[in-house]
């Protein structure tokens, strides 16, 4: 599809350039037309038949843009303008010449079939006028004698054949001249083609190889047949993978064990820790999803069984209990064949790892013995939505060997340090409880002492508040109003400033002492917003009272927070400056 649209492309461009060539041609044409004119005042067949004719080719091409028929057009008109000159220079065959040089200009298209309309056309007209020239002369009609077609009285037979002949001759060999250069188009198409192939070709091969080069070898490659180099580059990534595999294995095998070698010798001194930690470096460095480390447990030699000392993500019922014997369920079925249990199709109701958006089964379980020369410590079950390369299952196996001899000298130490823990523990227990107890009663008896200091200060300043709040009341209107403006107590003065009585305001907004008009402006609202976001207002305001009069304030809106900054109330201090 992408080859047939290039090529479509290319012989369109080619077909551009003819067309150029065409078109100059019809304007020569048409003004050399008119400048025959000059010799016979033939001014109406130039103008008339030379527009018709650029009219036709133009007229096709506008309206069939998509089609290649404004072509065999041209090629027509290119014969009706030699049909007018032989007209307006009154038979002189040197205009016959005219449709040669068209047929040079038409072998530009590249295509035999142009020629056609034009030969058809000179073939049909040297006919028809040849024959009634003919009869004008032979019969001795004046009208058909003087239809300009050849200068000569008549034109015969044998120099019609001449005529003719030489037109579809040369129309043959310009076709074939045609021919051959489509061949060669076509070749050098395809040359391109091939030239664009092999470069992006190469393209693809600089990217692939830098790929490769930057130890990217799961890129894809589309391999062409016909590419070498490509195909070098294939068998190149192949080897590189698989090397990069086993040195990535090998990595991985080394450095995994390198650090749990690490984890055990920083945590030998606690067997829980050390579990613990064991597990949860297994689960991330391996990519797990869940986890659990059990271990043996023969402090009874009567009842030997497994239990659970690290888990990561688990899901079991009752898990901080689970005891398994042996034989009982895949853990215990491990534990006695002392072999690795790998499994892929896991029932539903086994296990499930979930997360706070849901659960799901795992892909995969393994489960892997803890031993150590034949001798069991344990049994180490994982599970994952992923499989488990074969390789990764052999770390496994060697991490678990490791964990073995851990596992046997932790649990002895473990046991023995716990003992003197204890004991230590109990100790530490008492003094921290007599300490605590000695700074808690330091503590209560500063306490003590703090709140008597802050209710003597709280008595002052509550008996200096009333006192500055009386003096205010006595000299100033005060009203007091919540955050967003609702009416709560006013003092006297405001009141009988305003003209009301304390029933009748309670309760009500603030908007009852503005205007209508005021009350509805951004101005306002905003005021209220600031006043309950703590910001204070003060200045000259302007209210009416219960009559609708006019009064002038000099005022501070002042919001009263709370501890955590929240406004409370506002209250409002106000002198009356005109009423």
């Amino acid at each position: 599809m992408e080859t047939e649209i290039k090529s479509s492309s290319f012989f369109k461009t080619i077909d551009q350039k003819a067309d150029r060539s065409l078109e100059l041609l019809l304007l020569f044409y048409f003004i050399f037309g008119i400048f025959l004119g000059f010799f016979y005042e033939t001014w109406l067949v130039a103008f008339g038949v030379g527009a018709l004719n650029l009219i036709l080719y133009y007229g096709i091409k506008f309206l069939l843009p998509q089609s290649k028929a404004y072509q065999y057009v041209g090629s027509l008109v290119v014969g009706v303008f030699m049909a007018q000159f032989i007209y307006q220079m009154h038979g002189l065959f040197e205009m016959h010449f005219t449709a040669f040089i068209a047929i040079i200009i038409l072998m530009a298209y590249q295509n035999l079939k142009i020629f056609i309309p034009v030969v058809l056309f000179i073939v049909v007209h040297h006919s028809i006028f040849a024959y009634i020239q003919y009869i004008g002369f032979t019969e001795g009609v004046a009208s058909y004698q003087s239809i300009y077609f050849t200068q000569m009285d008549y034109m015969d037979f044998q120099t019609f054949l001449f005529h003719a002949g030489l037109v579809v001759v040369a129309a043959l060999i310009a076709g074939n001249h045609s021919i051959e250069a489509r061949k060669n188009s076509l070749r050098l198409f395809n040359k391109i083609v091939e030239t664009e192939k092999d470069f992006e070709n190469t393209q693809k091969n600089i990217e692939f190889a830098r790929e490769i080069a930057n130890d990217n070898y799961e890129v894809d490659y589309q391999l062409d047949e016909n590419d070498p180099l490509g195909t070098a580059l294939v068998n190149m990534q192949k080897n590189l993978k698989t090397s990069s595999l086993r040195e990535k294995r090998e990595k991985f095998l080394n450095l995994g064990l390198s650090k749990l070698s690490d984890i055990i010798r920083n945590n030998n001194s606690n067997l829980s820790l050390l579990m613990n930690e064991t597990l949860t470096f297994i689960i991330k460095y391996m990519k797990l999803n869940q986890g659990g480390i059990f271990i043996v447990n023969d402090d009874d030699k009567n009842d030997i069984f497994l239990e659970l000392e690290a888990r990561y993500a688990y899901g079991r019922k009752k898990q901080a209990n689970l005891k398994i014997h042996a034989g009982e369920g895949l853990v215990g079925q491990c534990y006695l064949e002392k072999d690795v249990i790998y499994l892929t199709e896991i029932p539903d109701s086994y296990i499930r790892i979930r997360s706070g958006l849901g659960d799901a089964n795992p892909r995969t379980i393994v489960i892997v013995p803890i031993q150590r020369d034949g001798q069991m410590e344990g049994v180490m079950e994982l599970a994952s939505f992923s499989a488990l390369e074969e390789y990764k299952i052999d770390f496994l196996k060697e991490a678990c060997e490791s964990i073995a001899v851990a596992l046997n000298t932790t649990k002895v130490n473990d046991r023995t340090k716990m003992l003197y823990e204890e004991s230590q523990r109990q100790a530490e227990e008492m003094r921290t409880q007599e300490e605590e107890m000695r700074h808690n009663m330091e503590e209560m008896e500063a306490t003590q002492e703090e709140l008597a200091r802050k209710n003597k200060e709280i008595e002052k300043q509550s008996a200096e508040s009333k006192s500055l709040l009386t003096g205010l009341q006595s000299l100033m209107a005060v009203i007091e109003f919540t955050p967003e403006g609702r009416i709560l107590e006013a003092n006297k003065n405001f009141l009988q400033a305003m003209g009301y009585d304390l029933q009748s305001v309670q309760g009500k907004h603030h908007k009852i002492f503005v205007s209508p008009e005021y009350e509805q402006t951004e101005e306002y609202q905003n005021f209220w917003k600031e006043i309950g976001n703590g910001e204070a207002k003060k200045g000259t305001f302007e209210r009416y009272s219960s009559k609708g009069k006019l009064v002038k304030l000099n005022a501070i809106y002042t919001p009263i927070a709370d501890n955590s900054g929240v406004v409370q109330k506002v209250i409002k201090l106000a002198t009356v400056l005109e009423q």
